[in-house]
């Protein structure tokens, strides 16, 4: 065989070898995000991850991780690294893509172009490790984890208020029986025979706002109520000038402050809304009252007027 020969078969291989190289090297900094029945992929070479909306799911699958189980949980000792796929809770997962590099004293830009770490932690604990990530793949899976992230958010939202309304139905249906179990033992407490007089009818409404009264620690300086014929409080307003207050109508009753509270003329009275236990900046529905309904408007408008004076001066 010529040397020519040999020299053109040397150099064939060696740009083929190049090829097969740059093909590779295209391969691992390739991706891609499908739509898929239920949710969205993200596919790499390393990494794939599944989010399954109906499940609430994160599937993960990488060629090389470590995945570290939850604390006290039946096998605590993290797996070896090496092949991975896991299966997350969406609602609490936290993922981040971060530098793998440790950049030397006084650098500011060491590894910014890679390699990175994608860690996945789940709201138990579990927790998966994929290391040296290619810049290109970490950047794609990073945006295509905010997309991921926004429907996250909106689902933790919902499952939150969903759990407050929960808390708030519980806790209006045992102040509920608690209303009716202090009823029935203050009509237990009177003659058969009585006559429900005004006086009567007074004495349970004091027996009742005294109740509330001691559960709020605290005796408003401006006082109002209503009751029925039968001496059931319809609704009740005891307002502290430092702005506490407590209100109850629909035997529902909150101890509260003025701050952060509307006041509105409705429905022939006033109704208040207030924050309640479960309020925050996230979830910040007002609980509602109607109170004052049946006063003069003369009355309602002087307690319009006293209740909008406090929410002010607690705004500031």
């Amino acid at each position: 065989m010529s040397g020519a020969l040999v020299i053109g078969l040397m150099v064939l291989l060696i740009a083929a070898l190049g090829l097969v190289m740059a093909d590779l090297h295209r391969r691992a900094r390739r991706t891609l995000v499908v739509t898929v029945p239920g949710g969205l992929r993200f596919e790499s070479q390393r990494l794939t991850v599944q989010v399954q909306r109906k499940q609430q799911e994160l599937r993960v699958t990488c060629r090389q991780g470590v995945l570290t189980p939850a604390p006290g949980g039946a096998t605590e000792q993290g797996v070896p690294a090496g092949p991975v796929a896991h299966t997350f809770a969406a609602v609490g997962i936290a993922v981040t893509v971060r530098n793998g590099l440790q950049p030397e004293e006084g650098a500011t830009d060491a590894g910014r172009a890679g390699p990175f770490d994608i860690v996945f932690r789940g709201a138990d604990g579990t927790e998966l490790r994929m290391a040296r990530v290619n810049a290109p793949v970490a950047a794609s899976f990073k945006l295509f984890y905010l997309q991921v992230r926004h429907w996250i958010d909106k689902l933790e939202q919902r499952l939150e208020r969903e759990r407050i309304e929960r808390l708030r139905a519980d806790e209006e249906a045992t102040q509920a029986r608690q209303h009716a179990e202090l009823m029935a033992r203050l009509m237990g407490e009177q003659p058969a025979d009585a006559t429900r007089t005004a006086a009567v009818c007074e004495a349970l409404a004091a027996a009742q706002i005294a109740s509330w009264r001691q559960a709020a620690g605290f005796l408003g300086q401006h006082s109002t109520h209503q009751t029925d014929a039968s001496g059931q409080v319809l609704w009740f307003v005891d307002l502290a000038m430092d702005g506490r207050i407590t209100l109850y109508a629909n035997q529902r009753s909150i101890h509260s402050t003025l701050h952060g509270a509307t006041v509105e003329a409705k429905g022939g009275g006033l109704e208040l809304a207030v924050r309640d236990a479960h309020w925050s900046e996230d979830n910040a529905e007002l609980s509602r009252f109607l109170v004052l309904k049946g006063c003069s408007a003369e009355e309602r408008r002087a307690w319009k007027e006293r209740l909008e004076i406090l929410c002010r001066s607690l705004a500031h």
